[in-house]
């Protein structure tokens, strides 16, 4: 079974009551394009198009559909004591008008074997977002804040190395970098990561259906109608690991919706 549902004019949730946590539709058919990828394929296979798994070092890193209820792509560190990143994109693809009001959500899970793990010597990193599409995506936290323009949660790396969840945003004229959101992630659980970019001047974060701006404002209001952004979701190690090498991210679902252009 593919693993790619394309729905051009379906019908798509969005958060709109986040107090009464609620959720209503967007629009009726025609109004929105939707990219929704629920990762249900058979074991082992690699993903098919429009994803692409982009590896950077070892090549004993895999990025195959696991045995899962309701499906989920993994991303696996290899037991290598190398650096190694693994990527979830389109490619370079052209897919998401920023100024179609766009709306990206991803469940993610990050398995290692404590939440410590992350705050050791800045092992791990992970981003879930978006990025400026249509020119080649590398597998690196690097990568993406290279990209004119970016909007994501950022888990660990660097200073980071906590289990905080970071938020960052830029329009290559506002640049907000490791906004802490005040909400942590727990290893070995889903964690549903929502960006809102229906309003670009007050982009609005939310993580598991609570808003995750923690008092800041993102603004990407100068971000250019021709700025196409795609998914980015980065797992990446660096190669002093120490025993913590093994590790994956498993994605259940990623879905994107945006006005039709």
């Amino acid at each position: 079974m593919s693993s790619l549902v394309a729905l051009t004019g379906g019908r798509r949730l969005t958060h709109e009551a986040i107090t009464e946590k609620r959720w209503v539709s967007r629009s009726g058919p025609g109004d929105y394009v939707t990219l929704f990828s629920d990762f249900i394929q058979d074991v082992g296979e690699t993903p098919v198009l429009p994803w692409v798994v982009t590896e950077d070092g070892s090549t004993s890193a895999t990025g195959d559909f696991i045995d899962a209820p309701d499906g989920a792509l993994r991303l696996l560190h290899s037991t290598d004591n190398a650096a190694e990143a693994m990527l979830l994109s389109l490619g370079g693809t052209n897919a998401i008008s920023p100024t179609k009001e766009p709306i990206f959500e991803a469940r993610v899970k990050v398995n290692l074997s404590t939440d410590a793990a992350f705050a050791a010597a800045s092992v791990y990193e992970v981003i879930v977002g978006m990025c400026t599409a249509g020119s080649a995506v590398s597998a690196s936290a690097a990568a993406f804040d290279g990209f004119a323009d970016n909007v994501g949660f950022r888990l660990g790396g660097g200073a980071q190395a906590t289990n905080s969840i970071f938020l960052e945003s830029d329009d290559a004229t506002t640049n907000n970098d490791d906004v802490d959101s005040g909400i942590d992630f727990t290893a070995g659980t889903y964690h549903v990561y929502k960006i809102d970019m229906s309003d670009t001047s007050d982009v609005r974060f939310y993580v598991d259906g609570v808003l995750a701006n923690n008092g800041n404002t993102f603004n990407m209001s100068a971000i250019a109608a021709t700025d196409y952004l795609e998914p980015f979701i980065l797992f990446a190690r660096t190669n002093n690991a120490g025993t913590e090498r093994a590790h994956s991210l498993d994605i259940d679902y990623v879905n994107v919706s945006s006005k039709r252009t």
